[in-house]
């Protein structure tokens, strides 16, 4: 009953099975043994059979019967941890705690029908315990095993200081498991996707723990690389690309891989923001407890004892502290000289220095009472530089809580994929932006192994002539064709055999020789091709496989002295691109509906309620803004209407969530006590809806909430912007109608 279920329960004592025969359930079978370890009821069932195992723990520990251990003396107790089906117990060695223990463990087993497995259980000592208190306590509790020597969810269940020992089983694991793949001759899509979803996450867990050290984050880099340029194990093979460069995303020129030291910091601060924003947790309590007993977590500095977990936690702390800022609700829990409230896109602080009377102001000494709007005045005489920043910020007027939040994160909730992209930036990674390879090679409709050709194109890693001669090999780098020295560019466009293929392609807006200077400007040209209907071929572009059978004429040229004419060329390249165009799966696009929606046409909740409608008009250049919003009864009768203008408002969505506020304070006013809020802002209806977050938005949103609270009833409706004809009249009205604000000459 005390976790909500009823006391006329009974028990689950055994389960049914049917077997799917083409997609339908036929027969039935009921198992001898009952409930068995794989049924997927089982898990459920152990986790209420271990509340009760946990609540005896528990009590133990409040009478001192088994009182548990602490990491330091302002650490809560703890006595037992659970995990899956695994639990873990501390415990005292004297007889009492040990009796205790197996009276609680007997109890569990005649309770839940679950009986221990002593044959898998371990008993692991502290190192100072005595050699006969070890072998008294194992034959109390008839384990004879002795742990600490095993691994538990890959990483040691016993490690010191020495780093090499927790992670050296960590590259022989990664090694071993790109040594497996190496001989299946994968192309290079397939090693692409190997690489970023399997090899790539089998340090995941580790790196969420602990902080590797860099000279592991280079071991790991290698086996990567090899494995990447390598087709077999010990046959290395010459790296075109750096791993700087791969490691870019892919629309800055790179193929996306993970730099493991970054990505190793993004995990920690991972852990480290559950700490910061959830503090009551066992984990943030006893770490805190050890480590943060004179100074707050995000200025805590790291100890000369400090254990290796705690110290990659401050590591990920640092990277938080790089990309958090304030969200400001009421404005008094910041100060104004010391935290980065100013901006909700990165952060950023006041530069001083603050007077002796300003220098320990909170923000809220800027917002005027009643209003909650901003002292202009006195913002002009603190902070004048800054006055533009501090306007464009909404305070609540409800006095909402100020909150730390990760700016990268529109939501202010901190991701592992945006504290990635930081680090990146932070180690000074540039874009490449004078091509723009999503476009140009990632969503080009055409097979995996061709972008990755076209990728090699463009980053000068294909195996022509003039690059081998460039690194040092003894060949010939003339063209076997012509004689010319052989380039990318040569081979793909400027060989007379090229040009001639291009000739004969049925299409428009061919590249031409004399335009094109480099791979980037043949690709940039050649996306510009329209196929001519001969060609069968639609939208689907012809021009990479133009290219794709160039460089594979070439190289069978080349190695196998086969020789193919330029018509049989352009044949190959056609026929290979129908032979796509067919094997894709079409996906019919909806059409849009003929019919209109009627202006007026909502969906009410019940005969009493009313429905406000509101819209807003955003001028971007001047952040100027006009909200309207009208109120119908029940039965859809105009009621009342408004409108209203406000100046520096930072976003579209901002002016559409203080319309809704305005509405909604209005039909208190009118004291309507069931609501239906209309809105065209289809975001903003979802972040409402959803319990959603936005850093911009936290006041508002706060503010919307708190007004809820005065409905007996309130739902919030999308709808259509031809059904919002009105309140949009009245927002761009009341933009126009704005006075021009008034100006100081000198």
């Amino acid at each position: 009953m005390r976790i909500g279920y009823p006391g006329s329960c009974t028990c689950v004592t055994s389960v049914s099975y049917s077997y799917l025969v083409n997609g339908t359930a036929q027969g039935k079978v009921n198992p001898s043994r009952g409930i068995r370890q794989g049924d997927p009821l089982s898990p459920y069932l152990f986790i209420l059979c271990s509340e009760v195992l946990s609540g005896l723990l528990k009590k133990a520990q409040k009478t001192g019967e088994v009182a548990g251990v602490k990491v330091a003396r302002g650490c809560p107790a703890i006595n037992h941890l659970l995990f899956a089906d695994d639990t873990m117990i501390f415990s005292r060695t004297d007889p009492r705690s040990c009796k205790a223990l197996i009276s609680i463990l007997r109890k569990y087993e005649t309770a839940s029908g679950q009986f221990i497995n002593l044959d898998k259980s371990a008993i692991t000592f502290s190192a100072k315990t005595p050699g006969a208190t070890k072998r008294r306590v194992r034959d109390e509790l008839h384990i004879l095993s002795e742990g600490g020597l095993g691994r538990y969810l890959g990483l040691p269940e016993h490690f010191g200081r020495r780093k090499r020992d927790i992670f050296t089983a960590l590259i022989d694991r990664i090694r071993q498991r790109s040594h497996s793949w190496t001989t299946r001759f994968l192309s290079g899509a397939g090693k692409l996707i190997l690489l970023k979803s399997v090899l790539t996450a089998l340090p995941t867990y580790t790196m969420s723990c602990f902080k590797l050290p860099m000279s592991l984050c280079k071991q790991i880099q290698s086996i990567l690389t090899r494995f990447w340029w390598d087709n077999t194990p010990g046959v290395k093979k010459m790296d075109w690309v750096s791993w700087e460069r791969m490691a870019r995303p892919k629309s800055a020129g790179g193929l996306g891989f993970r730099e493991i030291a970054q990505f190793n910091d993004a995990l920690l601060a991972k852990l480290a923001w559950r700490i910061l924003k959830d503090p009551t947790t066992l984990l943030a309590k006893t770490l805190a407890g050890k480590y943060c007993l004179h100074s707050p977590f995000l200025e805590v500095q790291t100890p000369a004892s400090a254990s290796h977990g705690w110290r990659g936690i401050l590591v990920g702390r640092d990277l938080l502290l790089k990309g958090m800022g304030w969200a400001i609700g009421s404005g008094r829990d910041v100060g104004i000289w010391t935290e980065p409230w100013l901006l909700t896109t990165e952060p950023k602080a006041p530069i001083g220095p603050p007077t002796a009377d300003t220098k320990d102001w909170k923000v809220c000494r800027l917002i005027l009472h009643g209003t909650n709007d901003w002292d202009v005045s006195l913002i002009q005489q603190v902070l004048p530089l800054y006055e533009e920043s501090i306007r464009r910020l909404v305070p609540s007027t409800f006095l909402a809580p100020d909150e730390r939040v990760w700016l990268p994160n529109a939501s202010g909730l901190y991701t592992t994929k945006s504290g990635y992209a930081l680090a990146k930036l932070c180690v000074g990674t540039s874009d490449d932006q004078a091509f723009n390879w999503k476009k140009g090679v990632w969503q080009v409709d055409t097979s995996p192994k061709i972008k990755h050709f076209l990728w090699k194109a463009n980053n000068r890693a294909l195996p022509v002539g003039s690059v081998l001669e460039r690194r040092g090999l003894s060949l010939n780098p003339v063209c076997k064709r012509c004689g010319a020295v052989e380039t990318e560019l040569h081979v793909l466009l400027k060989c007379p055999f090229a040009a001639k293929v291009w000739d004969l392609v049925p299409s428009l807006f061919k590249p031409a020789i004399d335009d094109v200077d480099s791979v980037t400007a043949l690709l940039q040209k050649c996306r510009k091709m329209v196929s001519l209907p001969p060609s069968g071929l639609g939208a689907t572009p012809i021009y990479l496989w133009v290219l794709w059978i160039l460089w594979t004429n070439r190289n069978r040229l080349l190695f196998e002295d086969k020789f193919f004419s330029e018509e049989a060329t352009v044949l190959k390249a056609l026929q290979d691109a129908r032979a796509w165009k067919a094997a894709q799966i079409v996906v019919e696009k909806s059409s849009l509906p003929h019919s209109v929606v009627s202006p007026l046409h909502v969906t009410h909740v019940d005969a009493c309620t009313w429905s406000s409608f509101s819209d807003a008009a955003w001028d971007s250049i001047s952040g100027n803004c006009g909200i309207g919003w009208l109120i119908r009864d029940s039965s859809n009768t105009f009621i009342e209407s408004s409108s209203a203008y406000r100046r520096y408002v930072p976003s579209a969505l901002v002016v559409e969530a203080l319309s809704v506020k305005a509405a909604m304070t209005a039909a208190i006013s009118s004291h309507v006590s069931s609501l239906l809020v209309c809105s065209d802002s289809r975001t903003l209806i979802s972040l409402l809806k959803f319990h959603g977050q936005d850093v911009v938005l936290k006041g508002v949103l706060y503010d919307i909430r708190f007004l809820a609270r005065s409905f007996t009833s309130i739902s919030f409706q999308f709808i259509p912007r031809l059904a919002n004809v009105q309140a949009d009249s009245l927002a761009k009205a009341a933009l126009v109608s704005m006075p021009a604000p008034a100006t100081c000459v000198v």
